[in-house]
């Protein structure tokens, strides 16, 4: 008992040293405000002291029990926690707890000690806590995706077996009559009833018939669905699948396919009304599946399996035709192939004509598309030496000429590759940026593999110029290390970011910056400091982000990154920019900006203790409160910002 008494004085004495900081480096900024809000509200009962720390119950919703634990080494403190609730650990319940204790040491009452066979030990150890409805409100921080569930009353067995014994006392007539009454009086239960019925008695043409009817009427209306207002209409398919399958396992193959047809024709114009998170997707999804495994199963021949398929998948703008792949990858027999790709050939000769360097975006996308499973078929059927002159074909049609640089580098035919990505640059100009940088990327390993690196430097200055950033940057000074020129290009390019004037010869394509861009404006401060704070250069971070301000430069995430760089060497100007920050975020009054703003001030509170102006933090933090003491978030916010003592 001795050792029991000496072990609470510990307990109380390392408690003792506790800040409001140390809780919000323990907890979080989230769940610190609202431990504090339920120890404000009296939610804490039952405290009492034991030799591994405090116990209390905590009432939300439920009521919980938590344990916090305390440790100490050093200098160093350690808190942790466990609890009943959902979060099981670092949670409010625990900060509620913490809180209540100090209050209770402040005001001088006794904490009573817990009993060693106190029950609540056991339920902490087996984590016996019920779910609370505010779980998913109050822990919105907490990664995870399974929460508790809600015990019930009776399990689903149960219910099930006491629906099996009401039903054994029914005569085959009578239940019979139940069952009949039954269907008149829901809808889904006569339907699910003939449904069967039809199945059973082989009346597959009305089956059919029926789900024609089924898929009208789901896609008659647009599927929708509000997170706001807990409201939708959404589809059901659960009929149409269960039929679909029922008629698969009854191997009855061509009546699938008739539904699988009557989907494939409606599916994509509905799906393009629906509001629905894709669930009306993945439900026809789910259905095309089955049909494509009976139209793999069907009598047809291979050849129009794999036609059936590949249309499937030449009209599908949803990702809902998946079973199609599946049901080519299961088809290999070189000859059905061979007469596959004559018929796309044929199809791919006979599309519209398309005018080199037009913008038909929509024609280009088939044209491309069905090329695409061209390839497919001239490689299942052994015609390798028809992909290159295809490849090489559609490239300026339809500006596939990443396709085709890869298929030269599959081939190791690496010369062609790159004066290939060279002509696709050229060709495709400033219509298609994605694609161009992408030519210039194969083009730069291509020059590499070779040891060109005065190209790749080159091309590195050339996509400097479009898009100036740091990761650029660094990509161009990594090529010119191999030239032996960096300096030369390091003054090229900073040069260009000052004035907005920079020489470039040889390029494969001028390139050519749409009007309007932010980097069009000189100096380009942001890349400027980008690249000064990459080489540690504090100094001139400092100027260019003073330059900038005299000239009303709008800045985003450099003010951050400004400060943090200069923090140490010009502390006042660093201290100013968390301030500014911070005060903006105030100013917003929502709790997401009292975040950010306490992240701020954070900063601002370090720099004021590294320079020993700590009396000047206070009385910052003090005017803070006092110009805000309306916005009660925003002050319960500031509780983790102070060394202030918790007892």
């Amino acid at each position: 008992m001795g050792e029991y008494i000496v072990s609470i004085k510990n307990l109380k004495k390392k408690l003792e040293e506790l800040t409001y900081n140390d809780l919000q480096d323990w907890a979080g900024t989230k769940i610190l405000q609202r431990g504090d809000s339920y120890f404000k509200s009296g939610c804490v009962t039952n405290l009492r002291i034991t030799p591994k720390g405090l116990l209390a119950c905590v009432s939300g919703t439920h009521e919980y029990i938590t344990l916090v634990t305390f440790e100490g080494k050093g200098g160093k403190k350690y808190l942790s926690s466990d609890c009943t609730c959902p979060y099981g650990t670092d949670c409010k319940h625990a900060v509620a707890t913490l809180l209540a204790y100090c209050q209770a040491i402040k005001e001088k009452k006794t904490v009573q000690v817990a009993k060693s066979n106190d029950p609540d030990f056991e339920r902490i150890e087996s984590g016996n806590g019920e779910y609370d409805d505010e779980f998913d409100e109050e822990y919105d921080d907490f990664e995870t995706d399974t929460f508790p569930e809600k015990a019930s009353v009776k399990s689903k067995k149960d219910k099930e077996n006491e629906i099996s014994n009401f039903l054994d006392i029914f005569t085959k007539k009578s239940l019979k009559e139940l069952v009949i009454k039954l269907a008149h009086t829901y809808p889904e239960v006569r339907t699910e009833l003939l449904d069967k019925a039809r199945l059973e008695g082989g009346a597959v043409n009305k089956i059919v018939t029926s789900m024609r009817k089924e898929i009208d009427n789901i896609t008659s209306e647009p599927a929708w669905d509000s997170h706001w207002s807990d409201e939708g209409n959404l589809a059901d398919f659960s009929r149409v699948q269960t039929t679909m399958s029922s008629l698969y396992e009854q191997e009855q193959y061509d009546a699938v396919i008739d539904i699988t047809k009557e989907l494939l024709r409606t599916v994509d114009s509905y799906i393009s009304t629906c509001d629905d998170d894709g669930d009306s997707a993945i439900q026809i999804s789910e259905c095309l599946e089955t049909g494509f495994r009976a139209v793999e199963k069907s009598t047809w021949t291979n050849e129009k399996k794999v036609l059936f398929a590949i249309d499937a998948g030449l009209n599908d703008e949803y990702d809902t035709c998946s079973g199609a792949y599946v049901l080519l990858d299961l088809i290999n027999d070189k000859p059905t192939w061979s007469k596959v790709a004559d018929e796309l050939l044929h199809r791919l000769n006979n599309l519209p004509i398309i005018n080199e360097g037009s913008d038909n975006f929509n024609l280009k996308y088939r044209r491309k598309h069905l090329s695409n499973f061209l390839i497919s078929a001239f490689e299942n059927s052994d015609r390798m030496e028809e992909i290159l002159p295809l490849c090489k074909r559609e490239a300026a049609i339809t500006d596939s000429w990443e396709r085709y640089v890869d298929i030269l580098i599959d081939a190791r035919k690496y010369v062609e590759a790159r004066k290939a990505a060279e002509e696709g640059i050229q060709q495709v100009g400033t219509r298609y940026p994605g694609i161009v940088n992408s030519l210039r990327e194969k083009v730069a390993t291509l020059a590499e593999r070779s040891g060109d690196y005065d190209s790749i430097v080159l091309l590195r200055q050339e996509e400097f110029l479009n898009y100036p950033s740091l990761k650029i940057y660094n990509k161009l000074i990594k090529a010119a290390v191999h030239t032996k020129n960096r300096k030369k290009t390091r003054d090229w390019a900073l040069k260009y970011l000052k004035t907005g004037e920079a020489d470039l010869e040889n390029a494969i394509a001028a390139p050519a910056k749409k009007k309007g861009h932010y980097f069009e404006r000189f100096p380009n401060y942001s890349v400027l400091i980008d690249i000064a704070e990459k080489e540690k250069d504090v100094k001139t971070v400092y100027s260019w982000y003073k330059k900038a301000v005299s000239d009303k430069e709008v800045f985003f995430n450099e003010y951050e990154q400004v400060a943090q760089a200069i923090a140490k060497e010009y502390p006042d100007e660093a201290l100013n920019i968390w301030r500014m920050l911070a005060e903006k975020q105030i100013a917003l009054t929502k709790p997401s900006a009292y975040e950010t703003a306490v992240r701020f001030l954070r900063h601002a509170r370090d720099i004021y203790q590294n320079t020993g102006k700590n009396n000047e933090w206070e009385s910052y933090l003090a005017q803070l409160r006092e110009t805000n003491k309306r916005k009660t978030r925003f002050i319960q916010s500031l509780l983790g910002l102070t060394n202030k003592k918790l007892i």
